[in-house]
């Protein structure tokens, strides 16, 4: 009886034991991550995949499975040159987590895999828009996710070291050289030298455009003279004789409605030209400072205000915003009919502006150069356009003045026919 009982507990134990004893011995994600980290230590890199994946499975959404994930990808990017693999995994980190650590090291992994692809390169044109792109990227690190600890430490490294590398290529360009002597002018000083110098490109620009904004006022103002004479032509022609009539009395004053295209089709190229100067100038301009544009106000108020004139700044946008508002405003409009269609339009083209350039994040420096000029063009109308103008019908005859103005009646006819003139009547004697 005594080894019949201990036959049956031999055999429970058994039973309880083989599935234990069928199992691997080590089966977690904990232990297969490991495992896989070895594998990867050992130069094997199929296995090292392969249990990457079992981990990225078997967990889940955890952050064990993004750790899985960003070990991977690391293991496509540098070992395996999967770079599109890699690039996939980090965006779907991203996406995940947005914000956070984790998030934070998959942006910034997406730049060194663009400065990885640059490296291999060897059409020029590709290498620049891979630097490029690994230029966003580590904008867009420092931008969304400034406050982690990757972006203060290793993303603002590689960010410098970037920009120092495309500062140092760039310094013998015209552009280059034009900003750093008008920074060189007062002396390269963090706290005057920058913003100084936007200043005086501001007005070298506007002293440039002056001729062609004097012009569009003049054209302006004497079409605000010719309204009265053009309300009267609009009540009694319509269509293509209406227009064929107004342009008949533009020509007649010598006014052009189209002045004030030239200065804006001027700007555009000085605009472009003058982002992309910033954009190579943009290491430097790091140096300097505006007003509330410091580091000091810039971690008092993190993603609000720019630590330099490099970066985006909010207050400064805000600013731009008004003043292009007003400007919009003050400009002249020569038909009355347009005059509530033009409040829409520069309500509408303010808030699409600042909405583009908030989300391109431009540096405030290329926003500081726009605010200053929108003040200087908007004193310039305010000066020439300050005369009320003469209205048109006390100055000179309208259209349909000289369409109803008879002919002058021949002298041969007048003095053939006296009973018709009054000047040949006699006067009358007085009894």
């Amino acid at each position: 009886m005594r080894r019949l009982s201990w036959a049956l507990l031999f055999l429970l134990l058994l039973w309880l034991a083989v599935p234990v004893l069928a199992q691997p011995s080590s089966t977690t994600p904990d232990a297969v991550l490991l495992q896989a980290q070895r594998a990867e230590q050992q130069a094997n890199f199929p296995e090292a995949e392969r249990l990457y994946r079992q981990v990225i499975e078997r967990s889940g959404s955890s952050p064990l499975a993004a750790e899985a994930k960003l070990r991977l990808a690391a293991l496509y990017m540098r070992k395996l040159e999967r770079y599109n693999d890699a690039q996939k995994l980090y965006e779907e980190l991203i996406k995940e987590y947005r914000t956070g650590e984790v998030a934070a090291e998959a942006a910034l992994r997406l730049g060194e895999i663009y400065e990885l692809q640059m490296q291999k390169a060897t059409d020029p044109k590709e290498r620049n828009a891979l630097e490029q792109q690994a230029l966003e990227a580590y904008r867009r690190v420092e931008r969304d996710f400034g406050d982690t600890a990757v972006a203060r430490g290793e993303g603002k490294q590689r960010l410098d070291a970037l920009l120092r590398r495309i500062d140092e290529r760039h310094r013998n360009h015209p552009a280059y050289r034009f900003w750093d002597i008008l920074v060189a002018l007062t002396g390269r000083q963090p706290w005057l030298s920058y913003w100084v110098a936007i200043v005086l490109f501001t007005l070298i620009v506007i002293a440039l455009l002056t001729p062609l904004r004097v012009a569009w006022f003049r054209s302006m103002r004497e079409m605000k003279k010719l309204e009265p004479e053009v309300r009267r032509l609009r009540e009694r022609y319509k269509g293509q004789e209406l227009n064929e009539k107004i342009m008949q009395l533009y020509k007649e004053h010598k006014v052009n409605p189209a002045a004030g295209c030239l200065p804006m089709l001027v700007q555009i190229p000085i605009l472009i030209y003058l982002y992309y100067t910033i954009r190579m100038y943009e290491y430097q301009f790091g140096k300097g400072f505006f007003l509330w544009i410091n580091p000091w106000m810039a971690e008092r108020f993190p993603g609000i205000v720019g630590a330099n004139l490099g970066q985006h700044d909010l207050p400064l946008l805000i600013l731009y915003a008004i003043s292009l508002y007003v400007t919009q405003r003050l400009t002249p409009v020569s038909d009355p009919a347009q005059a509530e269609q033009m409040k829409f339009t520069s309500l509408f083209m303010t808030i699409f502006m600042m909405y583009m350039m908030y989300i391109w994040r431009f540096p405030s420096a290329f926003v500081l150069y726009w605010f200053l000029s929108n003040i200087l063009m908007t004193a310039q109308q305010l000066y020439y356009m300050k005369q009320e103008p003469v209205p048109a019908a006390t100055t000179s005859p309208s259209v349909e003045e000289k369409e109803k103005t008879p002919e002058p009646v021949p002298a041969a006819t007048a003095a053939s026919n006296p009973g018709k003139s009054h000047s040949a009547r006699k006067p009358r004697r007085r009894r």
